[in-house]
């Protein structure tokens, strides 16, 4: 399977590409989700699940906006309050690109658990299974040869807490905290708690 797209159809996605400065990042991070189109199990975009937990009702692409929409926000916030100067081409390809990965670690399954709205059942692959969260996203950005793209892998990587790793970048401190902010909308909306009330650092 494959989803059949095409670059205008991932820029009305993500209209925020568009206010990348740089031409080559804002076309590597097209390329790359026309990439992911490819090699994906699903065959819509819009079908493919945030994940198969708590959040199985809540759509990829959503909550990639949303966090993309919060980032940029707060970014704005820091920026004419308090001076804090933002790399926003940085920023937004870090956010259109962090679950880069999530269309290949769950693949459709009909007939499974409903999730509670309109996104289909899902399965999680062979390679969600195996393969850290992260970890082909920032394969992808150096493949593709894309601007920044030791800072901007660290970003994908670093998003999560599943990496040992972790970022002082300020670009990093908004995708994270725009990452969380976001699955919790969707935690919330699905009837579950929070991770903001489950936060325990080990």
């Amino acid at each position: 399977m494959a989803i059949q797209t095409n670059a205008d159809e991932i820029r009305a996605l993500f209209p925020e590409v568009a206010e990348i400065q740089d031409p080559a990042l804002r076309d590597g991070v097209v390329d790359i989700w026309l990439d992911l189109a490819q090699e994906t199990a699903w065959e819509r975009f819009e079908d493919i699940p945030k994940n198969l937990k708590e959040e199985k009702h809540m759509t990829l692409i959503g909550h990639i906006q949303g966090v993309t929409k919060m980032a940029l926000a707060m970014a704005d916030i820091a920026e004419s309050l308090h001076g804090v100067e933002v790399d926003r081409d940085l920023l937004i390809a870090s956010c259109i690109l962090h679950d880069i990965s999530k269309p290949l670690e769950s693949a459709p399954h009909p007939g499974g658990p409903p999730t509670g709205s309109e996104v289909p059942p899902g399965k999680i692959t062979e390679f969600g299974e195996k393969i850290q969260h992260g970890v082909y996203g920032a394969h992808k950005i150096w493949a593709k040869g894309l601007p920044k793209a030791t800072e901007l892998a660290h970003l994908v990587i670093t998003h999560t807490r599943t990496s040992n790793t972790r970022s002082k970048s300020y670009e990093a401190a908004l995708l994270f905290y725009a990452d969380w902010a976001d699955s919790d909308a969707g935690i919330v909306l699905g009837g579950e708690v929070p991770f903001s009330a489950k936060w325990v650092e080990k």
